[in-house]
């Protein structure tokens, strides 16, 4: 089986990704000809130099398609898995060498760093770090296929665990808060270590995150036992909120502060950003705004209509609305976070070599650059410095102190405890950097355009799922929150898959208007797809054919896959 292989590891295929993770530091420390394990586990330095490697798990930028498998952006090129038009794969699908590699690299470490003397607290720290990652993989495991096998020992070859069967997802996600836990009480405050290093604030919003996925898909997938991790998931964001020193960054400019946020040098000294991946000028860089050009993607009309109007109502609700023919007109109506989110004559797309700055006056139909009109701008800076290839300096957030408070409303309000209190420091706070109503808790309308779930909610739930998909479009939670909240329905509705709506005022200001339309004048991406049916195997990926004929322990595959 190919597992025999790949969860079990050499001392020096372990110290081969050590190299790849600080090469210099490492040949410093050893000649390459001597690396192997009994002269490695000597030092607290070793084990820090060990851990270090995990932290190539943590995302880097994510680029204009964050958010192209879900129900917000239509990418040119059909999704497939969201088109349902995958099959079981053979090999791999989540499930090699590679996918297993981390977890496999930190129960080496765990059978080895007890060799080891020195300060305790010192090396509890980098056990935690360790512990902290062990528990990020496994919850992108359970995330991805749902019942996956618990490991944390190391593995021989010819161990009878090799062939074991799959734990349940709640055997599987006791242990990963039992490491988080661990990590919580033993990493550092952020003050304590380097930038960018994490630490137990950014292990506590991880956890908030973790535990929220967790009881939403017990939740609405019928699974039973899913209250105490909505507790968990309130108590740990609450702990960031109320020990952190974090805060909504804003410097009082509504119709730009938002926008900002997302293209800034540096994120360490920004109080919003919990742990930020750093950039730095020939070291480390990135290629967001080069991809934001190009980016083959836009937002759907289905995300659009989410926002609310600029007096806090829906638009099916606020009185006398009526969309305007030209969309610059449209966005000065709604909520300024959707100005701040895509292309518009009022938010500059690039500075020119001249020193001029380039507004768009019109929306950007070429489907190379955007499909749909709505040319998504977050992360997309104007500075010239950003745009060279793979060149851009410009930090990210790994952790962001918004996501907190939006974790910590969701639960409190399925727990029945949101009250106004409760969406003043939260949903209110991220409300109050654009000048927006605050939400109150009795909401005080019947939004007739409330997203189809499949299930009806609350009126509270469904105007914090709205702020959710607002605050955080484009950063990759969509697809999460789709999964969790078992609403593959959304990807149902024909708004998912169109762009705007073009008036006959906006399509004469085209010289060359070549774009398909509908009957009701709304931009079409797929010619030849006009809908999409949604099937719930989707919510899990099936684990590969050659597993699972090497281990028939693993079968039954996850449902609706054979």
């Amino acid at each position: 089986m190919e597992k025999n292989k790949i969860l079990v590891w050499t001392a020096a295929v372990a110290c081969c990704c050590m190299l790849t993770a600080s090469c210099s530091d490492m040949l410093d420390l050893y000649p390459e000809d001597s690396i192997s394990d009994p002269n490695f586990w000597n030092s607290v330095e070793d084990l820090e130099l060990y851990a270090d490697y995990f932290y190539e798990c943590l995302p880097g930028a994510k680029g204009p398609g964050a958010d192209d498998e879900s129900d917000c952006f239509v990418n040119e090129k059909p999704k497939t898995w969201i088109f349902n038009l995958e099959t079981v794969p053979t090999s791999g699908g989540g499930w090699s060498n590679n996918d297993w590699g981390k977890i496999r690299a930190c129960n080496y470490f765990m059978a080895r760093y007890g060799k080891v003397k020195g300060e305790e607290s010192r090396i509890n720290r980098t056990v935690a770090l360790v512990r902290f990652f062990r528990a990020w993989e496994y919850v992108e495991k359970v995330k991805r296929f749902g019942d996956v096998p618990w490991y944390e020992t190391e593995l021989q070859v010819g161990s009878e665990e090799l062939y074991k069967g799959r734990d349940s997802r709640k055997t599987v996600f006791t242990h990963i808060l039992e490491d988080l836990d661990f990590a919580i009480g033993h990493l550092p405050g952020p003050g304590e270590t380097k930038a960018g290093n994490m630490h137990k604030y950014a292990a506590l919003a991880f956890k908030s995150r973790a535990c929220l996925y967790e009881a939403s898909f017990r939740k609405y997938h019928g699974l039973g036992d899913y209250e105490e991790l909505y507790r968990e998931a309130a108590g740990a964001a609450y702990r960031v909120m109320q020990e952190g020193g974090y805060d909504v960054w804003s410097t009082g400019n509504p119709e730009s502060d938002y926008y900002q946020l997302f293209i800034q040098e540096d994120l360490v000294s920004n109080c919003e950003c919990i742990l930020p991946r750093i950039y730095i000028t020939k070291l480390l860089m990135q290629n967001n705004t080069r991809q934001m050009e190009e980016s083959y993607t836009g937002m759907s009309r289905a995300m659009f209509e989410q926002y609310l109007c600029a007096d806090g109502l829906p638009a099916g609700v606020s009185p006398g609305y009526r969309e305007a023919a030209m969309p610059a007109d449209e966005l000065g109506k709604r909520d300024p976070r959707l100005s701040q989110t895509i292309d518009n004559p009022s938010l500059p797309f690039k500075i020119l070599s001249d020193g001029t700055t380039q507004y768009n006056e019109l929306p950007v139909i070429d489907t190379k650059y955007c499909t749909t009109g709505y040319y998504v701008m977050k992360y997309h800076s104007p500075d010239p410095e950003q745009w060279n290839l793979a060149q851009s300096t410009l930090d990210v957030f790994i952790f962001r102190y918004a996501e907190v408070l939006l974790n910590y409303a969701e639960a409190k309000a399925e727990l029945g405890e949101c009250d106004q209190e409760v969406l003043d420091v939260t949903v209110n706070r991220l409300r109050d950097r654009v000048d927006m109503p605050h939400l109150t808790e009795t909401v005080g309308f019947t939004d007739p355009a409330w997203p189809d779930y499949g299930y009806t909610l609350l009126p509270l739930l469904y105007e914090i799922r709205r702020e959710r998909a607002v605050e955080l479009v484009g950063e990759g939670f969509r697809w999460d929150d789709i999964v969790r909240w078992k609403a593959g329905k959304l990807l149902e509705a024909p708004k998912s898959l169109l762009g705007m709506k073009v008036s006959d005022e906006l399509k004469s200001k085209y010289a060359d208007f070549n774009r398909e339309l509908t009957d009701d004048n709304y931009l079409i991406v797929y010619p030849d797809r006009s809908t999409r049916v949604w099937d719930d195997k989707l919510y899990l990926h099936p684990l590969p054919i050659d597993e699972t004929t090497m281990n028939p322990n693993l079968l039954p595959n996850n449902p609706g896959w054979k």
